[in-house]
């Protein structure tokens, strides 16, 4: 089993875009996937077209501690099930922080999980979901946008990371160019500057895609919504090839399970 954790301390990057496309793509290839909402927004249920639900609550809360058995939900998607948070995230983070080792907490919860992949969506803001996060996770997927300022939170999420060296034994999967714009100079400047920043680190960009929202908004993955929009194929290279695009990313994330 392979922890995921999807995360960076900016908002409006593509987090949970990101999470639930990876986390389905493992699904629908038949791994065992297992998508975890660390956000009180709860956004993942909507993307997935699920009712809100306050499954995190009831697996971390102290006073209730439920199995993990008893908390998951399907997705109504083969080989995915899903852990919902909803606005009861705020209050239990209050009542975490006063619990010793907490740190450990989501850790502790999915000691006996059995799935081949476990993705999480995590809130874009350093709290002790954050950290509990990398503390359980195996590896870090960065999404960021093409700008100075969510590049600039790649750097943070890094350095918190390397802050939890002693708790944490969570490596970096890769940095996912998000909303990129193939004919805007600003977007083409700053995936040079990540790359020469962060060097092989840096995955295949995803093209800026309308239908990222839409397929949110009407509560399908983009796998489901349009198997051959740009956010999930790429761009073709005039030799009939694809390059970048959520497609590639799954790819990389398949050879860390």
């Amino acid at each position: 089993m392979s922890i995921f954790a999807v995360l960076n301390q900016k908002g409006g990057v593509g987090k949970t875009t990101t999470a639930v496309t990876i986390a389905s793509a493992l699904a629908r290839q038949d791994y065992s996937t297992l998508l975890i909402d660390l956000d009180s927004q709860g956004n993942v249920a909507d993307s997935l077209g699920m009712e809100a639900g306050d499954d995190l609550r009831r697996l971390l809360s102290p006073d209730l501690r439920l199995p993990l058995a008893q908390v998951i939900v399907p997705s109504g998607r083969p080989n995915l099930d899903v852990i919902r948070a909803d606005k009861t995230t705020a209050v239990l983070k209050q009542i975490l922080a006063g619990v010793d080792l907490r740190e450990y907490v989501l850790a502790d919860a999915l000691a006996r999980a059995n799935y081949d992949a476990i993705v999480f969506d995590c809130a874009p803001s350093v709290d002790l979901f954050h950290v509990a996060a990398l503390v359980a996770a195996d590896y870090i997927v960065i999404p960021t946008r093409l700008d100075k300022l969510a590049v600039n939170g790649v750097r943070d999420a890094l350095q918190t990371l390397a802050s939890l060296r002693r708790i944490s034994r969570c490596q970096l999967a890769g940095i996912v160019p998000t909303f990129y714009e193939r004919t805007t100079a600003e977007s083409h400047l700053q995936l040079t500057h990540l790359a020469q920043t962060f060097g092989q680190r840096v995955l295949p960009p995803i093209p800026q895609d309308t239908h990222c929202r839409e397929a949110a908004r009407v509560g399908k993955t983009l796998w489901e919504y349009d198997p051959a929009t740009r956010a999930l194929t790429g761009y073709e290279n005039g030799n009939g090839k694809h390059l970048g695009g959520y497609s590639q990313v799954v790819e990389r994330i398949k050879e860390l399970l």
